[in-house]
């Protein structure tokens, strides 16, 4: 009965000797301590006490050999697993029998929680305002963290309700909320403004336990608190601040942005948003590519070359874009952004985006005036030299021409020699008229019927110099007169102009042709010329006609030419188109329709 009882029990039993033998351990002790039970009745128990706790273990068996009972003595083994088991002793000595009868219980995981909470406890109470109320909200317990926030000692606080540090700041019905909360067993968490005992305010984030007793009966409250108030003035600071920065930078136009270059995630204040006037409903988190999507393939392109030299050099990048808006408006922008390392791996670019669209059109407008004056400029110096070149060339020109008629007149065998030089005489002097009058700038320029054939010719015969230089032919395909309500010296230079640029375009290329042809068959005027040149890039097309887009090098061209012809042409109510052939580009002008009495009117007008 007796050894079923001590093999059976929960127990931990076991009969030992004084000098550390177990004489019997029941299944119990075995499991606990994982060693079979003839490796355990073979070795001396002492063997398995944790070396710490060896002594005060032979210091206990001393006491029981004197006859001492041993109770709750507490030691540690280590098992089989060498795992460390606490086992809590109670102990008799028989001495009739000379043994050592005791029993154990493995108090291991209560230890283990034990100490746990106690060093959860003293963390919170070393360092978050403590304070422990009955049931009635009286305060039984606070820590030094309470006393040194509220200015009072613990024997002021203990005994007092938290009426003592109420600031009045809070209604009934907060403190109402509050105890329904608490009251029905469950956590309360919030913010309340105190009083300290000096008067000062301050502010903690507070949250109330409530503590059951083994009945499940709420036996007290456990308050712990945070002092947030520089944290709250902080925030309300930084707030203040913020609202400043974004109303400066709603005056200023500015807005500012972030990008996660790996996910290309953006984030933007909501001026940004204003600028490229997109909807802020994605939590002020929106992709990359809708902001790239507003630009023009060539900003694109040169804004991702920005964002990889910024990465690669960790250099900061400025760049000014042309933003197509949802409504079809375009505005200018000017990006800046610099490397943003957050030391977490991920690369940040972050930067600011500034509406420049007011400056920057009334920049574009000076350069504009100021190449026009330096236009102006130059053609009032080419008007004075061809008026001198055209008066020192008309006296040996009148020479050669009278000469050259009197030797015709007297019938020489070179008459057709002398007809060549009567007719370069002409050309000559068509040239010179030609260009007087192309240099030639009116205050206000009149719009009068003007016969587009001749102009064509007039900037051909201006152009056709450069052409022959470079090897390149212009051929006119033209077969009767175009008339058109214009400006002959503006158009001039609108035709001019874009020969010109045909001409640089077919410059590297084999085959060098540009043709002009005239069209007013039972349709509006048109005016096509075209070229071999090859074409032009697609993500140029778009802007081609926008003030500084050029395909030449800054040395060769400005970016204003094509600007400035589709300002007289817009002046002139007349369409100007561009697209690519098979061999290079075209340009199309279309011009408004003229009445015909107004045309038939002006053969009676001089010219």
């Amino acid at each position: 009965m007796f050894e079923r009882f001590f093999n059976y029990s929960n127990e931990l039993l076991c009969i030992a000797s004084l000098d550390g033998k177990f004489i019997q351990v029941n299944d119990a002790f075995i499991n606990c301590l994982g060693f079979d039970k003839a490796y355990l009745l073979s070795e001396s128990f002492l063997n398995l006490v944790h070396p710490d706790d060896v002594s005060k273990t032979v210091h206990e068996l001393e006491c029981l050999g004197a006859g001492k009972e041993v109770i709750n003595f507490e030691n540690r083994y280590i098992s089989a697993s060498k795992e460390i088991k606490i086992l809590n002793w109670k102990a008799t000595f028989d001495h009739e029998t000379q043994l050592i009868f005791a029993t154990a219980r493995d108090v291991t995981s209560e230890r283990l929680t034990s100490s746990r909470y106690t060093q959860l406890y003293q963390a919170i109470t070393e360092n978050i305002i403590f304070a422990k109320t009955d049931v009635r909200g009286v305060i039984c317990e606070v820590n030094q963290k309470f006393c040194d926030i509220s200015g009072y000692s613990s024997e002021e606080l203990i005994g007092k309700t938290h009426k003592i540090v109420n600031s009045g700041c809070h209604d009934r019905a907060f403190f109402k909320e509050m105890w329904a909360t608490i009251s029905s067993g469950q956590v309360w968490t919030g913010l309340i403004k105190n009083r300290k005992k000096d008067g000062d305010l301050y502010i903690v984030e507070s949250i109330i336990i409530p503590v059951f007793d083994i009945d499940n009966k709420i036996e007290a409250f456990i308050a712990l608190r945070q002092d947030i108030t520089e944290r709250i003035h902080f925030q309300k600071l930084n707030d203040k601040t913020l609202e400043m920065l974004n109303q400066t930078g709603e005056i200023a136009k500015v807005g500012g942005w972030e990008l996660n270059v790996e996910t290309q995630q953006l984030t933007c204040t909501q001026e940004t948003y204003k600028i490229f006037n997109l909807d802020s409903k994605y939590n002020n988190d929106i992709s990359f590519l809708q902001i790239l999507a507003c630009l023009t393939e060539l900003d694109q392109q040169s804004l991702l070359d920005d964002i990889k030299f910024c990465e690669k050099q960790q250099r900061a990048f400025s760049r000014e874009c042309l933003v197509n808006l949802q409504s079809g408006e375009k505005k200018w922008v000017n990006f800046t952004g610099k490397p943003n390392n957050t030391g977490k791996g991920a690369f940040f670019l972050s930067g600011t985006v500034q509406d420049i669209h007011e400056k920057k059109s009334n920049e574009i407008k000076f350069k504009q005036e100021r190449q026009k004056s330096i236009q102006n400029a130059k053609f009032s110096a080419l008007g004075e030299l061809a008026a001198s070149v055209a008066h020192e060339i008309n006296n040996p020109l009148g020479i050669i021409s009278g000469y050259a008629e009197l030797l015709q007149m007297q019938g020489g065998s070179e008459n057709d020699k002398y007809q060549a030089i009567l007719k370069s005489c002409d050309r000559i002097t068509h040239i010179v008229k030609n260009l007087k009058r192309f240099s030639r700038t009116d205050d206000t320029p009149q719009k009068l019927p003007v016969n587009l054939l001749e102009i064509v010719n007039d900037a051909i015969s201006l152009t056709l110099p450069r052409a022959k230089r470079q090897l390149s032919k212009i051929y006119l395909n033209a077969h009767n007169e175009v008339w058109v309500l214009g400006n002959h010296i503006e158009l001039e230079q609108v035709i001019i102009n874009l020969i010109n640029n045909a001409l640089d375009a077919v410059a590297k290329h084999k085959l060098r042709t540009v043709t002009v042809e005239l069209i007013n068959q039972d349709t509006l005027p048109k005016l096509v010329i075209e070229d071999t040149g090859g074409g032009i890039c697609p993500s140029v097309i778009e802007t081609i006609f926008e003030p500084f887009v050029t395909t030449k090098l800054a040395a060769n061209g400005t970016g204003l030419g094509l600007s400035v012809v589709k300002g007289i042409l817009d002046d002139h109510q007349a369409a100007i188109a561009m697209t690519n052939n098979e061999l290079g580009a075209s340009f199309v002008i279309t011009f408004p329709e003229i009445e015909k009495e107004v045309q038939d009117g002006q053969h009676s007008l001089p010219r």
